[in-house]
């Protein structure tokens, strides 16, 4: 029985190491699922404060394609207009009505220049006709823009040319404006749909790490339960095991004092008899024989 009950003890003491380990072990695990979770919780959140910043650059950005569309659109209708006044323009300049100068003298001229270069590049000439047709060009360019610039100034002058000129002028600055608002605008969506694709890289890149993050909080929290379940099996391995051992250390005292009782009962039967038969007896003796019942 002693050699059994030692064995159970040393089992109890081994158990109790890995109760005490096992708890250590939760604990540990717990504490690193916690510690995840809270890094995942605060990548969570940056997650919604970065989808959030997204959204409102995705409200920009549908915003000003709006308002480049509008800005376009009136662009064209102010560039159509000012075709259409260049094509007025065009009509009066080719009315001879307006200068001293016709377009059909100018043209008249252009087509006698045209003859002469035509003269100088394809006949064989002497030097002195190539320099005499050279001459003639010359002057026929200088009379025709001499031409030109005189019917312009004319045509210009005349109040209802003045009026289109400057109308023109007016379409042509708001077209131009116009023109180069929608390419500001365009630069700005360029910058801000580069500026969305970043973000979305950056979130994405964050959500992965929150979902890392997730995975070893789950990890360690399966980690944690299982030494808990472990613990708790221990535990009560430790309990019924203590039941047992307390058990057999009743039963060892049951059987050390029937020993000591059957040894005492045996001495004070011996004594007895020698009391019986009137042989002196010690203090000690006369004590053992009271305490086994025979006085």
């Amino acid at each position: 029985m002693t050699d059994l009950l030692q064995e159970f003890e040393e089992k109890r003491d081994l158990l109790k190491k890995a109760v005490e380990e096992h708890i250590k072990k939760r604990d540990e695990a717990a504490q690193q699922s916690r510690s995840y979770a809270e890094q995942r919780d605060q990548l969570n959140a940056k997650v919604h404060e970065m989808r959030e910043q997204v959204k409102e650059k995705i409200s920009q950005k549908n915003a000003l394609i709006e308002e480049v569309q509008k800005v376009r659109a009136e662009k064209e209708e102010h560039f159509k207009k000012l075709s259409d006044l260049r094509k007025d323009y065009k009509k009066l300049s080719e009315e001879s009505n307006y200068t001293n100068i016709s377009q059909r003298e100018i043209k008249a001229k252009e087509k006698e220049l045209q003859k002469l270069i035509t003269k100088q590049q394809t006949m064989q000439l002497t030097k002195a006709e190539e320099d005499k047709i050279v001459s003639e060009i010359k002057k026929l360019n200088n009379e025709i823009k001499k031409m030109k610039e005189d019917r312009t100034k004319q045509l210009n002058e005349n109040e209802k040319v003045k009026e289109l000129l400057a109308e023109i002028d007016k379409e042509k600055t708001i077209a131009r404006d116009l023109k180069k608002k929608a390419e500001e605008i365009s630069n700005k969506i360029s910058e801000i749909s580069n500026d969305i694709n970043k973000s979305l890289q950056d979130l994405d890149e964050v959500r992965k790490k929150a979902d890392e993050m997730h995975e070893m909080a789950v990890k360690y929290g399966k980690e944690s339960e299982q030494e808990h379940e472990a613990f708790i099996q221990a535990k009560n391995d430790l309990r019924d095991l203590e039941k047992v051992i307390a058990g057999l250390r009743t039963k060892k005292r049951a059987t050390k004092k029937k020993e000591k009782d059957d040894e005492l009962q045996q001495k004070a039967e011996v004594l007895f008899e020698k009391f019986k038969n009137g042989e002196e007896l010690t203090t000690d003796d006369l004590l053992i024989l009271q305490k086994a019942g025979f006085l």
